[in-house]
C-alpha cells in the first residue's frame, strides 16, 4: 500500500546507513576499460587502459542499440563441451601449451583432445534449456560457441574439430538459437579468440591462425539468424594486443554482418561494455557494464562437487548488479548427457519467482542515482527510486555493525508517496535535511527489503552522480 508524504523537502546526495556499514554485497571494479594517460601495471591488470585518441578511433554501438541490452538486466550464460565427461573447467583444465600463457597440466592434452570422440549428450533439448531461461526471468541467452580448447560447438567448416563429428552429430547452437527466437529471448554468442589446439596460435604462422579465427566469426555471424551479442573472450592487458586478432577489423565484420549487435571489452579494444568475472562490478553509470557470474559454487562448466549457491547468494548477485549499474549473466554448466541439473533448474526457478513479484525494480532500471555500498543500493527508473536493503547488519574484520535508519539527503525533487513492496510499513519523514526512513525488524525482508520511492518530477537529468560529477543521463 502506498503512502503519501506531504512535507517539502530537498533531497540529494547519497544514502547511508546511520551506523558504519561492513561486509555485505561487496563490488570489486574489475575487467573494465577505461580512459587514462596512466601505464598499465601488468599483465593481469582488473583494468585495461587506453589514451582518449586509442578509444576514439574504435568502434561503437549507439546508445539506442544498447538500450535493450541495458533494459534487459539479467541473462543466461551456458558453458558445456566434452568437458563435462570429465566433470573438470572447460579450457582451462587442458594440458599443454597455451601460446604466451602459462602451460596446463590437469588433464593430459592428448586426453582432453579426444574427448568430443565420447561425447554424446543425448538428453540435450534446446527448448528445455531456454525455458529454464525463461522461469528465470533471464531476457537473453549467450552460449559458449568455442571456448579457449578450441572445440566447436558448431557446424563449421574451418575445422573437423568440432561437434558434427562428435557422436551427436547435431549442430546445438543451431538448435539454441532457433529456441532463443521460439521464446523471443535474445540470443548471443561467446568466442573465444584463444585457440590452444591450433597449430598455428602464436607460432609462426599465427597470421594464419588469425585468418581462420575470423573466418570462424563471419560463420557465427552468417549462419544463425539474429545474434545480438557477441561476447569474446582475451582479456589479459598488455599480455594480448589488438594486432594480436586484428580486432579492429573483427569489430568492424561483426557489425557489418549483424548491425545492431552488441560487443564486449575482451579484445584490446574498448567494446560496448565492462565484464567484470565472479564478482559483482563497482558501482558505475557512466559506460555499462555485465558481471558474469555462476549459479555453481566455483565453476562455469559441469562439475559433480560443485554445489549450487543458495538463492540469497544468488539475489544478492542480480540485486547487487543492477544497484551498481549493470547486467549480470548468470552461468549454468549442463551435463555431458545434454540436461541442467534438477537443482540448477530448481535455482533459477526460485530466482524467477523473486523477480515475478519485485522485477519491476530491476528491469529497465538504471543503477544509483546514489553510489551502491555493502548494504545494497538503488534502483531508478521514470519518477520511481527502488532502494533495495540487502544486509541490515553484518561484521567488518571483525567489527560488528547495523543500521538502524536510512537516510537520504538533499536530492531537489519531492516524494509524493512511498511503499515497501516486500510487505510491511516503514516510516518515512520528510524535512528540508532529507528524508529519514525507519523499517522495524518483522518487516525487514531477509532476502531484500525494497522501499519505493515516487517522486514529483521524473529522476532523469537531475541527480549529480557523486562519483564523477556528471549528471545522470
Amino acid at each position: 500500500m502506498e503512502e503519501k508524504i506531504n512535507e517539502p523537502a530537498l533531497i540529494h546526495g547519497i544514502i547511508k546507513p546511520t551506523q558504519q556499514s561492513g561486509q555485505g554485497v561487496v563490488s570489486i571494479r574489475a575487467q573494465t576499460s577505461i580512459i587514462t594517460e596512466t601505464p598499465q601495471p601488468n599483465h593481469y591488470s582488473g583494468l585495461e587502459h587506453f589514451k582518449q585518441a586509442e578509444w576514439d578511433k574504435h568502434s561503437f554501438a549507439t546508445p539506442d542499440e544498447m538500450e535493450w541490452w541495458i533494459d534487459a538486466k539479467f541473462g543466461m550464460f551456458i558453458h558445456w563441451g566434452p568437458c563435462s565427461l570429465v566433470g573438470t573447467e572447460i579450457g582451462w583444465s587442458r594440458g599443454g601449451t597455451r601460446g604466451p600463457e602459462k602451460p596446463g597440466d590437469e588433464v593430459p592434452v592428448e586426453i582432453y583432445d579426444n574427448l568430443y570422440k565420447q561425447f554424446n549428450p543425448i538428453r540435450f533439448n534446446a527448448d528445455e534449456w531456454v525455458e529454464i531461461a525463461k522461469e528465470a526471468g533471464q531476457k537473453y541467452v549467450v552460449f559458449i560457441a568455442k571456448h579457449h580448447d578450441g572445440f566447436c560447438l558448431w557446424d563449421t567448416k574451418t575445422t573437423e574439430y568440432n561437434i558434427m563429428h562428435s557422436p551427436i552429430g547435431r549442430d546445438v547452437l543451431k538448435e539454441l538459437a532457433v529456441a532463443c527466437e521460439k521464446a523471443g529471448l535474445a540470443f548471443g554468442i561467446y568466442f573465444s579468440q584463444r585457440d590452444w589446439y591450433h597449430p598455428d596460435y602464436f607460432g609462426e604462422h599465427h597470421g594464419r591462425f588469425v585468418t581462420y579465427m575470423h573466418e570462424q566469426v563471419k560463420e557465427l555471424l552468417t549462419n544463425y539468424g539474429k545474434v545480438s551479442i557477441l561476447w569474446l573472450d582475451a582479456w589479459y592487458p598488455s599480455m594480448f594486443i589488438p594486432e594480436h586478432w586484428e580486432s579492429m577489423e573483427l569489430y568492424d565484420m561483426a557489425r557489418k554482418l549483424q548491425p545492431g549487435i552488441v560487443i564486449n571489452n575482451r579484445s584490446s579494444v574498448p567494446g560496448d561494455y565492462d565484464t567484470p568475472e565472479m564478482v559483482i562490478g563497482a558501482y558505475q553509470t557512466h559506460r555499462p557494464w555485465e558481471s558474469a557470474n555462476t549459479i555453481h559454487l566455483d565453476s562455469w562448466s559441469w562439475n559433480p562437487t560443485c554445489g549450487v549457491k543458495s538463492l540469497k547468494e544468488c539475489l544478492d548477485i542480480v540485486v547487487g548488479c543492477a544497484i551498481g549499474g549493470g547486467n549480470l549473466l548468470l552461468n549454468v554448466g549442463p551435463t555431458s548427457e545434454g540436461n541442467i541439473e534438477l537443482e540448477h533448474a530448481e535455482r533459477f526457478k526460485e530466482i524467477g519467482n523473486w523477480l515475478s513479484m519485485y522485477g519491476h525494480s530491476i528491469y529497465g532500471t538504471r543503477g544509483g542515482p546514489v553510489p551502491s555500498s555493502e548494504w545494497g543500493g538503488c534502483t531508478w527508473k521514470e519518477n520511481k527510486i527502488y532502494i533495495h536493503v540487502l544486509y541490515w547488519k553484518g561484521n567488518m574484520e571483525g567489527r560488528e555493525w547495523h543500521i538502524d535508519n536510512l537516510f537520504i539527503p538533499e536530492i531537489e525533487n519531492k516524494v509524493i508517496c512511498y511503499s515497501v513492496i516486500t510487505g510491511g510499513k516503514a516510516s518515512v519523514r520528510q524535512t528540508a535535511e532529507g528524508i529519514e526512513i525507519s523499517i522495524s525488524d518483522q518487516y525487514r525482508d531477509p532476502l531484500d527489503t525494497i522501499i519505493e520511492l515516487t517522486f514529483e518530477h521524473a529522476i532523469e537529468g537531475i541527480i549529480p552522480d557523486p562519483r564523477n560529477g556528471t549528471t545522470i543521463v
